[in-house]
């Protein structure tokens, strides 16, 4: 059976600003914020604003830019292609820049194996991996990560997606959805809106 791990969104912000610290303090100033889509975007959006910052309080001219790139690889919980596909380009020239490539989670390490490949091919400076989660059995190590984690991590921004999985694997009516989905740790008033709107 599936052990879950729920993240709230405040858990988000405590990681993103655990991940600027170890980046700032190792002294990488990224010249790209690369965010890998779906997960990889709400994280690179909170750093991207925190190096704005950083920069523009420390009166210092450079700025990164944010950007995204899109790679599936999951179909369901616990499931996959066989291998991750670019489904959208880098939208940005990276040639000799630093990137910092992120995600939310570096679990099996196959969707930061294939932008890694990809990102080479286009000749960056540097590339350097930021993840708010990491996996030790994942195939890459991030060079940043807030935690480690072992469960399958529910993060805010996946509640409806993993919702609808459940309900449609496990056949779930509106009375058990409920209690699922509370036993789980999906916060009241995710639980309201998806069994309000879509049973």
């Amino acid at each position: 059976m599936v052990e879950f791990k729920i993240f709230h969104w405040h858990d988000i912000d405590r990681l993103a600003r655990s991940l600027f610290n170890l980046i700032k303090s190792d002294g990488y100033n990224p010249d790209i914020i690369l965010g890998i889509s779906r997960g990889g975007w709400i994280p690179a959006r909170l750093l991207s604003d925190m190096f704005e910052a950083s920069y523009l309080l420390e009166e210092n001219k450079i700025s990164s830019v944010l950007a995204t790139m899109q790679i599936k690889f999951y179909t369901a919980i616990a499931e996959t292609h066989t291998k991750p596909v670019i489904s959208q380009d880098v939208g940005v020239d990276i040639f000799q820049k630093n990137i910092l490539l992120i995600d939310d989670l570096a679990d099996t390490g196959e969707s930061l194996v294939c932008a890694l490949d990809y990102l080479k091919l286009k000749d960056p400076k540097t590339v350097r991996i930021a993840t708010l989660l990491y996996k030790p059995w994942s195939k890459v190590k991030p060079d940043y990560y807030a935690e480690e984690a072992s469960e399958w991590v529910v993060f805010p921004h996946e509640y409806y997606e993993f919702m609808t999985e459940q309900t449609l694997s496990q056949k779930l009516t509106k009375t058990n959805a409920w209690a699922t989905f509370i036993e789980q740790g999906i916060p009241d008033s995710a639980i309201n809106f998806f069994v309000e709107n879509f049973f």
